[in-house]
């Protein structure tokens, strides 16, 4: 379920997010292939005064700024798509690796076609939402990763990622024989530099002494530079690497597993990837977030106003922790519940932090 607006702790917080995600060359449409469904809860807020589709009348279309393929967050919002031709029979479509000039003429070419849902993946798809929509009133627009974008058919859908960032911090605190951690994160946009400074925190509050060294690549989508940055860290010590990369994060995880170290995944669990080397995966569920944001859609409940996603959703979370002995394991689960239970209630609260860290 969506995180209550009035009672979530960190919302306040939120409330100054800034996302943005990676940009591609050329984008090609192809329908969504089927996998197996899923059961998303269903929403709770208030409807809008806008036209919903019915089920029976789904058109759902999904621009990607990156591959669908990228292992992690456009690929799991590509995802979505699937499962939402299993739950409600919609059409689907898809449209990856968009150029930001390019935005509006994805957002006007589906609307013209009839499609009644339009979901931008990342924070920059807002403005093009907000300018588009008022010549479409009876669709529905979504971009994912953005706090702030509101309108009568057009609201944001937000995850309050650095609390699960924090999570993965208090695993790499745990895990680390050298007591040196490192993160990689492909642009310096402010939800990400929220989220490496959380993990930053984490690691510190579990391993006071800790050494963190965080850097920025500036791409989401050259693996082989995320590879050698990641190389370059191993080299001088550090024994756990997160990333927050996209398509570039596989090399992250390539290195580490060649490197014999630990590794923590975004997006989705990424262990297949690297079973000996992926100890974690921060969890941010962008199927999980689309399938509910439609659902209400469905239910003619949208509130045209941006929705906030919490540890208490199943959009965040952490992956079940591996690639270390059981009792190690055990152990870091536990502090990991702990922790979490702390952010829950309020008693822990992780700041925003929009600036990188000396």
């Amino acid at each position: 379920m969506r995180a209550p607006k009035a009672t979530t702790a960190v919302m306040a917080i939120v409330s100054l997010v800034l996302v943005a995600a990676c940009s591609g060359s050329s984008a090609t449409t192809v329908p969504a292939e089927s996998v197996a469904a899923t059961t998303a809860p269903a929403a709770t807020t208030a409807p809008a005064e806008s036209t919903a589709p019915s089920a029976a009348a789904l058109k759902v279309a999904l621009v990607l700024p990156g591959p669908a393929s990228d292992k992690g967050f456009n690929q799991s919002a590509y995802e979505a798509l699937a499962e939402l031709q299993s739950k409600y029979g919609a059409e689907t479509a898809y449209t990856e690796s968009v150029a930001p000039n390019e935005f509006e003429t994805a957002y006007r070419d589906y609307a013209s076609k009839g499609y009644n849902v339009i979901i931008g993946q990342g924070f920059e798809f807002g403005d093009i939402a907000s300018k588009v929509a008022p010549d479409y009133p009876n669709v529905k627009f979504l971009v994912t990763n953005n706090n702030v974008l509101a309108a009568p058919n057009a609201e944001g859908l937000q995850p309050v990622s650095q609390d699960a960032a924090y999570l993965a911090g208090v695993v790499a605190g745990m895990a680390t024989k050298t007591g040196k951690v490192g993160g990689i994160a492909g642009q310096q946009f402010p939800v990400i530099v929220a989220q490496m400074e959380a993990y930053k925190l984490g690691v510190l509050a579990v391993r006071p002494d800790a050494s963190v060294t965080l850097t920025y690549l500036g791409t989401f989508d050259d693996v082989a530079k995320a590879k050698e940055t990641a190389q370059a860290m191993i080299s001088n010590g550090i024994d756990v690497l997160y990333h927050i990369a996209d398509a570039a994060g596989v090399g992250v995880i390539q290195a580490a597993d060649e490197g014999k170290i630990l590794a923590i995944g975004w997006g989705k669990d990424q262990s297949a990837i690297a079973p000996n080397a992926v100890v974690t995966s921060q969890i941010v569920d962008q199927q999980e977030m689309i399938v509910e944001a439609i659902g209400s859609i469905v239910q003619g409940q949208f509130a045209g106003e941006p929705q906030f996603y919490g540890l208490d959703t199943p959009v965040l979370g952490l992956a079940p922790i591996r690639a270390v002995d059981a009792t190690t394991a055990s152990k870091i689960q536990a502090k990991v519940d702990e922790v979490k239970a702390s952010i829950l209630s309020g008693t822990t609260k992780v700041p925003f932090i929009t600036e990188p860290s000396k």
